[in-house]
């Protein structure tokens, strides 16, 4: 994540909670371990989104490719 550029772009908070540990979306904990797999860790790093809230972005793609 491009910290400066998001910061720009008005997500500020989003942010601060993504270096605080904590969801972007939900802003509740992110457990490290909850992540089912290496795809979900790359996510993470790129949006700092937790599993919970990446199954709902990503559930739709999931769906649809089955």
């Amino acid at each position: 994540m491009n910290k400066d550029l998001m910061r720009n772009a008005g997500f500020e908070n989003e942010v601060d909670r993504v270096e605080h540990g904590f969801c972007p979306l939900c802003s509740k904990p992110v457990d490290g371990q909850a992540f089912r797999n290496e795809l979900s860790v790359r996510e993470y790093k790129i949006s700092g989104m937790c599993q919970p809230c990446q199954d709902i972005i990503f559930m739709e793609e999931f769906t649809e490719e089955e």
